[in-house]
């Protein structure tokens, strides 16, 4: 068995655990698991069987797993991460050397953008390994990937203890209707889920819409990406949002216009902070 079909194995398990939830809204994280037990035991059988005979490999380099307590990445290419660590811009997130100037405003990269959120966490940079992995998950439908990759937010998110925010419920960077149907699902969907439950916090999937079918951010001149998402979302449940804090939840952080133009309706809508939470974010917000 090719590593393309152990994947696909893997990810038609999963959507027996996946819902569509593009018409619904919140889920409390005291809500009972929705899915029988039954469909849990397959599932580990099932894994068993398939590494017993098919032994995974790596995403990023494709070397064999069997000898290694790992299921996605080898040891060299996890040890590559580039992890963002250190004094971080409490606006954008971007890792900042010891005597960096900054403010609460942000850096100087990103406090003259006029970012609408408060402030953004990223577990690593999008290179290397873990732009493979996000590149596997969106593109490739490995919806599985899911979970991993919220276990790594959620792991870094915790681990900032000195401005890390209170949050009331998450929220999702929407897709538009078209793209998801072409996609088959919406990648923040499922890390906003996982990463909801990890945190034992409230998630709402269908809050926020996308109004218009945008062009990728990143194939977008700089000069250009603000236009493009100007005006593309709007709250549809602005009485889960009034008066509290978000932390929205998207795959990567590039330029940050995206988040930013979700969190300037979020906060039209009544929510008092918007926080961003992504897998990556770009070396340079203007790349």
């Amino acid at each position: 068995m090719t590593k393309k079909t152990r994947s696909l194995i893997e990810t038609s398990l999963n959507k027996k655990h996946i819902v569509d939830h593009a018409d619904t809204c919140c889920d409390s994280p005291q809500s009972p698991h929705p899915y029988p037990t039954f469909f849990t035991s397959l599932r580990r059988h099932v894994d068993t069987f398939v590494n017993l005979l098919y032994p995974a490999h790596c995403f990023s380099c494709g070397k064999s797993l069997h000898n290694e307590d790992r299921e996605y990445l080898c040891a060299q290419c996890s040890n590559g991460i580039s992890h963002i660590t250190g004094v971080r811009c409490p606006r954008c997130g971007m890792g900042l050397g010891n005597y960096a100037l900054f403010s609460q405003e942000g850096c100087a990269e990103c406090k003259s953008q006029g970012l609408r959120f408060d402030g953004a966490f990223s577990a690593a940079y999008y290179e290397g390994a873990i732009k493979e992995l996000i590149h596997r998950f969106k593109y490739g439908k490995q919806e599985f990937l899911a979970k991993p990759l919220a276990e790594l937010i959620v792991r870094h998110f915790r681990e900032i203890d000195y401005n890390r925010p209170r949050i009331d419920i998450v929220a999702v960077v929407p897709l538009h209707r078209k793209k998801r149907r072409e996609r088959g699902f919406n990648q923040a969907d499922l890390l906003g889920r996982n990463a909801g439950k990890l945190l034992g916090l409230e998630v709402c999937l269908g809050g926020l819409k996308r109004t218009r079918n945008t062009r990728s951010q990143t194939i977008q001149p700089y000069f250009r990406r603000r236009e493009n998402v100007r005006g593309a979302f709007l709250v549809k449940k602005p009485e889960y949002f009034k008066g509290r804090d978000i932390l929205l939840v998207d795959d990567v952080l590039t330029s940050g216009l995206t988040a930013s133009e979700c969190a300037k309706v979020l906060k039209e809508a009544g929510a008092r902070k918007v926080y961003v939470l992504t897998v990556a974010k770009s070396r340079r917000i203007t790349a």
